[in-house]
């Protein structure tokens, strides 16, 4: 955890000349000047160094370098270079597959608010895009369950994606439908969750963040907005762009000892060899999935079980008469459709209905269930059976062009493919011979793998890196010292507070994380034990299939036992087809018990979103997972959302069309700096509250920051009072201060320092928050005028 650290860069702070770290891709290191930007000049190479490189290059095509490798091209790779670029630091992802080949199947498809906000704050441009592609919130808010899409629906839970209030816990709302048509959704009726006890649960009308609601979009469309991203801020990198290599395959990495007869060899201290280069670099980020071969080969473990499930992944596509047959009734219309059908158990993910992209998740059984028993007319007869095709009855559709009926050619599989469900956390984030100053850094799945249930997989990916780059950007660009022992002993002292920080932090969250997806995951489970479907009843059976004396049978017969078995407990589910039916409506009542007690899968998870802390004794409890999110101002938070307008700014050109003057306190730091436009190096944010009658405090302030903070920092002062604010700015804009000042339009940010409950004084009192680059809370301190000395809100 970097909370703060007394390692200082004073040529930073000062903002004056420092030789920053770079390499061009001939593997030559090079020296760059840099004054905080990206202004730059080259040196000499060192031949001492490429005769060494040349000697060894044989294996590969062509040699390169780069202070960053990042192996995978997923969107947490994708989002790490992009980050790295617009903090002037050159990288070079590497990613076996083609673009085309990694944009086929859809995967994760929900990103959450803090991923939005991340999004909207860093990359605004990806940001814009995702709004536009998204689908509309009414094909997605919602979750259904019942015999097939277009059957028997048990219930329908809309879950409050349209803006989550302070307080106001993730809890969807059931409504009650029927097959009587589109009147029924009309008239639904909310049976829990209804809006009096969403108002009841939200303590203000005000929403938890700017980015009032989360998204769906499948990845593969993600992705390839990620990368367009990647590749424009790439070129800003000054002066060696960044790059993306796809179709190469990383062989191996190797780290190696420093040189000593190289002044700066001990910077490039790993080869990445892939199969058509050679790469030399400081840091690997591994971002390639839960497979990654790079992490088993350098001793990666985790803990956790990583087979909790077998499931097949089906995607398909459905024609335009079948996805206008789906979107005709709205209350079928949803994200997630939990299907118990006689032919399928599972669960439908509607990517895009009116693209007609779906995928289907099956669950199935090692070994008595082979993946060859899933055949594309096996899976296609199971999908037109979970969303309530009946081919042998008439199903006509007008799509303009005459009255068609729907068949199986309806149904386009484009892959069906195995997968292992687990949940599993890295034991450790930094890999290296020398464990406590490893340079190869996990992160994404390689860090972490969870059920999809409750959509944290991806997401925690995006946050791993946001919590990254900054820390990798600091070490690649203060590294400007020459080689000595005692600077070198610095400097290793410097890279284990951060990369160590980023594995504290971030372990934690993933480990909170994956204990609340298997949570939900087991909330499912109790939904199919109300369908009299028990998941442990097939496991056992398998496990009697594969023990003495059963073992002695051939395995096929013994597949076919099992099969015959699953088809027997799956068979009453035709009862729930039909309404009126004693069996069937018992399971709707079991069903609709659970959900109306809180029971299955949310999708809103406000606390977990948004409400955690890199405080490691701030952990979220196991309570209640949906609770409403309260923001506070407290160390390792994020700083809370806060509606601000900018009335001056220095840090920026000051042309006020560049950026919106209605901003967001959360990453206010990036917002103001827009290094999607021009890259430069992270800074700290100092948030000075009402300092205006006093320069002796602002000074105090500012010294107690430098102090603490190891980057260097702008100053922004916030005011509750508007007028005063503007005063302020008019200081500000005839150069007599060079702070940026904020007006707190609604006046609450006194109200969210914690400890306000204790501190008569607190109102009487001056405050200065310190900020990270990532937007969570380093340090805060308050002072009371006049004082020589500040007093310490929070240890």
């Amino acid at each position: 955890m970097l909370y703060h650290s007394g390692i200082k860069s004073k040529n930073e702070k000062n903002n004056k000349r420092s030789d920053i770290r770079c390499y061009n891709r001939h593997v030559n290191p090079i020296i760059f000047t840099s004054y905080g930007t990206s202004s730059a000049s080259f040196s000499g190479a060192s031949s001492c160094f490429m005769s060494s490189l040349a000697s060894s290059s044989s294996a590969a095509a062509t040699a390169a370098a780069a202070p960053v490798v990042i192996i995978g091209g997923g969107p947490t790779g994708l989002l790490l270079s992009t980050l790295l670029s617009q903090y002037n630091v050159p990288s070079i992802l590497v990613e076996k597959r083609l673009p085309q080949q990694i944009h086929l199947h859809p995967q994760a498809h929900y990103i959450n608010i803090r991923s939005m906000e991340i999004l909207r704050h860093h990359v605004p441009r990806v940001y814009d895009k995702i709004l536009d592609r998204s689908p509309p919130m009414d094909d997605w808010e919602a979750f259904t369950f019942g015999s097939s899409v277009l059957g028997r629906q048990i219930a329908r839970v809309i879950h409050p994606v349209r803006g989550i209030h302070i307080g106001q816990d993730g809890n969807g709302s059931i409504w009650e439908s029927s097959v009587n048509g589109s009147e029924e959704e009309e008239n639904g009726r909310r049976t829990a969750g209804d809006d009096s006890k969403e108002q009841a649960t939200a303590t203000t009308t005000k929403t938890c963040s700017i980015c009032t609601s989360p998204t769906h979009l499948a990845q593969n469309q993600f992705a390839s907005l990620l990368l367009e991203e990647a590749q424009l801020m790439a070129t800003k990198v000054h002066p060696v762009p960044s790059e993306l290599l796809h179709g190469e395959t990383v062989q191996c990495v190797m780290e190696q000892p420093p040189l000593s007869t190289l002044e700066y060899d001990d910077d490039i201290s790993i080869m990445v060899q892939t199969d058509q280069r050679k790469i030399m670099t400081k840091f690997v980020v591994v971002a390639e999935g839960c497979h990654s071969q790079t992490r088993n080969q350098h001793g990666g473990s985790w803990v956790g079980n990583p087979t909790m499930q077998h499931l097949i992944n089906v995607h398909f596509q459905t024609s335009q008469r079948l996805s206008q047959r789906l979107m005709e009734e709205k209350y079928r219309v949803g994200m997630l459709h939990f299907v118990f059908h006689k032919e399928v158990v599972g669960a439908f993910v509607c990517h895009d209905l009116q693209k007609g992209e779906w995928v289907l998740q099956i669950p199935y059984f090692v070994p008595c269930q082979p993946v060859s028993d899933f055949t594309e007319s096996r899976v296609k007869e199971m999908i037109l059976a979970g969303l309530g095709v009946d081919v042998d009855v008439d199903m006509d559709v007008d799509v303009g062009a005459g009255v068609r009926r729907i068949d199986k050619n309806d149904v386009n599989i484009l892959s069906v493919k195995p997968w292992t469900m687990g949940a599993t956390v890295a034991k450790e984030y930094i890999l290296g011979k020398n464990k406590a100053n490893g340079r190869i850094i996990l992160a994404g799945d390689a860090a972490h793998a969870f059920p999809p249930a409750g959509g944290f997989g991806m997401n925690t990916g995006l946050q791993d890196v946001h919590n990254l780059a900054w820390r990798l950007a600091y070490l690649v660009q203060n590294d400007n010292e020459p080689w000595h022992p005692s600077n070198d002993d610095k400097k290793e002292c410097m890279t284990k507070k951060m990369l160590h920080g980023y594995e504290n932090e971030r372990r934690s969250v993933a480990t909170q994380n994956a204990a609340l997806s298997v949570r939900n995951y087991n909330r499912t489970l109790d939904i199919a034990k109300a369908c009299y479907l028990n998941a442990e009843h097939p496991s056992v059976l398998c496990k009697l299939m594969m023990s003495p004396p059963m073992s002695l049978i051939p395995m096929n017969i013994r597949q076919q036992m099992f099969g015959t078995a699953v088809k027997a407990a799956m068979l009453p589910l035709v009862n729930l087809e039909h309404e009126g039916n004693f069996y069937g409506n018992a399971i709707a009542k079991n069903v609709r018990r659970i959900l109306s007690s809180g029971g299955g899968l949310p999708l809103i998870f406000p606390r977990y979103e948004i409400g955690f802390s890199y405080d490691p004794m701030k952990k979220l409890s196991d309570g209640d997972d949906t609770a409403g999110y309260h923001p506070t101002i407290a160390i390792g938070y994020r700083l809370p959302h806060l509606e601000v307008e900018c009335l001056s700014t220095t840090t920026h050109d000051n042309n006020q069309d560049n950026f919106a003057k209605r901003l967001t306190l959360t990453d206010i730091e990036s917002q103001i700096m827009q290094r999607w436009n021009v890259p430069s190096a992270p800074r700290y944010c100092l948030l000075l509250y009402k300092p205006f009658v006093s320069q002796k405090i602002r000074d105090i302030s500012e010294a107690w920051a430098n102090e603490l903070c190891p980057f260097s920092f702008d100053t922004f002062e916030l005011y509750s009072n508007r007028l005063q604010a503007m005063e302020r700015c008019s200081q500000e804009l005839a150069n007599i201060y060079k702070n940026t000042v904020l007006w707190d339009i609604d006046n609450v940010f006194l109200d969210l320092l914690s400890g306000k409950d204790d501190d008569s004084n607190i109102k009487n009192s001056f405050h200065a928050v310190l900020v990270r680059p990532d937007g969570h809370i380093a340090n805060l301190t308050a002072f009371t005028c006049p004082v020589a000395r500040p007093k310490e809100v929070h240890s």
